[in-house]
């Protein structure tokens, strides 16, 4: 019945939301004004822009990997790790780390073990 999740994420601006995962992450992004799209092979995101009116709480998202040694050390690289820290072993049986994105998301990665 059901197929497939999708984090919605808010954001500031979706310009800049999709130019940092671009750039820092290597998604693709679709600008639909208020709304983007993030893909990166099967990794999907997708934006919502707030209402900058209304008190804003970020969001978060999990994206599991099949290579968490080679992604750690390619974000770690670019100084993205959030917090500052070595890639973690966590309960659940998954090893992890996590970033923070422009708008204050936290985008956490795991790799079963």
């Amino acid at each position: 019945m059901f197929l497939k999740t999708i984090p919605v994420l808010p954001a500031v601006s979706i310009r800049d939301t999709i130019d940092f995962y671009s750039s820092k992450l290597g998604f693709t992004g679709v600008n639909q004004g208020d709304y983007g799209i993030l893909k990166l092979k099967d990794a999907e995101i997708h934006l919502s822009m707030f209402d900058i009116n209304k008190p804003f709480h970020p969001g978060s998202c999990f994206i599991l990997t099949d290579d968490i040694e080679c992604l750690y050390a390619d974000f770690s690289a670019k100084e993205l790790i959030y917090p500052r820290t070595v890639l973690k072993d966590k309960p659940g049986r998954y090893k992890e780390f996590s970033i923070k994105d422009n708008n204050g998301n936290l985008v956490r990665f795991g790799q079963k073990k």
